[in-house]
């Protein structure tokens, strides 16, 4: 059914999901981050979101997903995340989890009672961890923070992104979440900054630690777990995916889903960031609509998928691909197949 429901909506190009980009301002200092921390523009207004929120509204649009940065960094945040339950938005926040204490936890699940938050684990033990956010104690703070939120009843999950820092703990980081009694995801691979700034992709894992991590994914089934959440942020990255019958074929940039950045620019996906256009010019209904990058983004990444054939899409061994991040790169990550290297 949810296979079917999905299909629809991309081949009648229903707008399903927006992420908003509060800001990229953040209180951790990860290492491999790829947003561009010096760009700079006209931030929307609270004004502006809450006509933003009454089109999305009139356009049907389902999931309104909160991130950053740090999106509780955003003046607004509570605001914004309020407006948007309040118009019967499923709501998804994707935090780092170093702000989510008791207070904040409390407020958000009175005023946004989110679908779920995601935050990121980028290690089972506070060395690598701390080491990736370069923030110390910010182990710590995340697996306390996320016992508050289980302990009220706020559905969490922990996503994470496979380095050479970190693969060699990814067994102990599945144990972890099932200890704390959430689900993990895994993501990857790393990409280049919004910026060009391709210094992330020095703890990109080698193809041999891929294979050990993806060995383990199979074998602990996270694939299969992934297989079961029913509403996904918008992501160019491909859910992982072993089976033979489920090959994905295209990803949802350009189809379903978009980015606006924190100065409303309105972007096809997080990594394949072409601008259809600025809430400060038009409306999302028009941009939506009208601008050609969409199309011209769902085109390039369905040529991109299918370049693979029957294959299990890779790149960088990763047993996902992402069109945006081999161009971005420039690494020929998936032997050139997605025909942007």
């Amino acid at each position: 059914m949810y296979k079917s429901v999905v299909a629809n909506i991309r081949t009648n190009r229903l707008l399903h999901e927006v992420m908003l980009e509060l800001t990229f301002d953040c209180n951790l200092a990860c290492f491999y981050c790829y947003n561009d921390k010096s760009a700079n523009g006209k931030p929307l207004s609270l004004d502006q979101y809450r006509v933003l929120f009454d089109d999305l509204e009139r356009m049907q649009v389902l999931g309104i997903s909160l991130t950053g940065g740090e999106p509780m960094a955003h003046p607004h945040f509570f605001e914004i995340g309020k407006m948007a339950r309040e118009r019967g938005f499923v709501v998804r926040i994707k935090s780092n989890g170093h702000a989510l204490r008791a207070k904040a936890v409390d407020r958000i699940k009175q005023e946004m009672d989110p679908i779920n938050i995601d935050m990121s684990l980028h290690g089972a033990s506070l060395e690598t961890h701390d080491r990736q956010t370069r923030v110390e104690g910010s182990f710590e703070r995340l697996i306390s923070n996320i016992r508050y939120m289980k302990s009220v009843g706020l559905r969490t999950s922990l996503i994470t992104t496979p380095t050479a820092w970190n693969w060699h703990e990814f067994e102990q980081m599945i144990d972890l979440a099932e200890e704390l009694g959430v689900r993990l995801s895994m993501q990857g691979p790393v990409a280049p900054r919004d910026n060009g700034d391709n210094e992330p992709l020095e703890i990109q894992p080698t193809e041999e630690q891929w294979e050990a991590v993806n060995a383990i994914a199979r074998r602990r089934q996270l694939g299969a777990r992934n297989q079961r959440e029913t509403l996904k942020a918008p992501s160019a990255q491909a859910a992982l995916n072993y089976s033979a019958d489920k090959v994905p074929k295209n990803c949802g940039s350009g189809l379903d889903s978009l980015v606006i950045d924190p100065f409303g620019e309105v972007l096809t996906c997080l990594h394949l960031r072409w601008s259809g256009g600025n809430l400060h010019v038009q409306d999302i209904e028009n941009i939506w609509n009208h601008s050609p990058v969409f199309r011209n983004a769902s085109d390039m990444t369905e040529r991109a998928f299918a370049q693979f054939g029957d294959q299990q899409p890779s790149l960088f061994g990763a047993q996902t691909f992402c069109p945006a991040v081999e161009i971005n790169s420039g690494c020929g990550g998936c032997g050139g197949k997605c025909g942007g290297g």
